[in-house]
């Protein structure tokens, strides 16, 4: 599974337009990408049987520089104890806009499961815009199974592999 997200502004500051080249230069990861990585989310609001609504987002470490916050995955929306997510194989974000001339400026930024990665939530009444990574960065590929606990501050640990 891919996943391409698209970013489309009026005009960028001169200051991405700048840095547009140096997104362009990938980096390598010395993690590669193995079966497809599921993630177990448990859910911390949950009492007396009643959890609070989690939107899960991964935040890949490489960034773009956007005027829009944060490029981030939508993992998936639970209101249960636990979510079994299937974290995807690789991402696409592509930001456009327009150069002070007129012309179009474009960049792409891709992700694999073998990059590294941290996880946040979209913590009402906040918006996708404004959330960011709440646990310390962890490369999906480097086990078939991951869980972790959220809202939280702990780093995914590896586990066996849960069925989305």
């Amino acid at each position: 599974m891919s996943r391409d997200h698209r970013f489309a502004c009026g005009a960028l500051s001169v200051a991405a337009v700048l840095l547009l080249p140096l997104l362009g230069v990938a980096c390598s990861s010395s993690v590669a990408p193995k079966a497809r990585a599921t993630l177990l989310v448990t859910n911390a609001t949950c009492a007396a049987g009643q959890c609070q609504s989690l939107d899960v987002l991964a935040f890949p470490s490489e960034q773009p520089v956007t005027p829009a916050g944060l490029w981030s995955l939508d993992l998936g929306t639970f209101s249960a104890a636990q979510l079994c997510i299937e974290i995807p194989a690789s991402a696409r974000f592509t930001v456009s806009g327009s150069n002070a001339n007129g012309t179009t400026a474009t960049t792409t930024t891709n992700w694999n499961a073998g990059d590294g990665l941290s996880l946040g939530l979209v913590t009402p009444p906040g918006t996708r815009i404004q959330a960011s990574p709440s646990t310390p960065e962890f490369a999906p590929a480097a086990a078939q199974g991951w869980t972790v606990t959220l809202p939280g501050t702990a780093a995914p640990v590896r586990s066996a592999p849960c069925t989305p």
